[in-house]
């Protein structure tokens, strides 16, 4: 997953949404599990961190995008440029590139949120949160889940990649 991990609310998001996805038997990178692994006492290691985040954007099969916001997370744009971009710097085929949206403040007919240079990804989910309740709430990630599944197994197909 690629995504801000530095409030509550996108920590929060980021466990709601692996938890869905592991139900699907995939195995997911948590962002905020492998920040841990660079924190030292009170420092975190950014460079260590930063050059993580590039080779799991590049050799990932999948990488899930979390879009949401007035503006993309400056982190997860880069994230998903490095993705889109891996097979040109790997050896592998390029990761598929999926991105959620749940924002919802545009129209993505219409959409003014997000930069034009995420039409590039393989797929935009973009499913409106008017949630309000925990049964809401369950009930959104369920379906947002099923929908990655869903894109995930079309885009596998009809490139005759295999998942590994």
């Amino acid at each position: 997953m690629a995504g801000p991990l530095f409030g509550i609310a996108d920590r929060h998001h980021n466990l709601l949404l692996a938890r869905e996805l592991e139900r699907f038997g995939y195995e997911v990178v948590l962002p905020q599990k492998e920040a841990l692994r660079f924190l030292n006492g009170h420092s975190l290691d950014l460079k260590g961190l930063s050059e993580d985040c590039k080779r799991q954007s590049m050799e990932s099969d999948v990488v899930v995008a979390n879009i949401d916001g007035a503006d993309v997370d400056a982190g997860t744009a880069v994230e998903v440029g490095m993705a889109l971009a891996g097979a040109s710097f790997a050896t592998q085929n390029r990761p598929k590139v999926i991105c959620v949206r749940t924002d919802f403040r545009t129209d993505p007919e219409q959409e003014i949120g997000i930069n034009s240079m995420f039409g590039l990804v393989d797929k935009v989910i973009y499913i409106p949160a008017f949630v309000s309740t925990f049964a809401e709430v369950a009930n959104l990630y369920r379906n947002l889940a099923n929908e990655i599944d869903t894109v995930i197994k079309k885009l596998t197909v009809r490139d005759g990649t295999e998942l590994s």
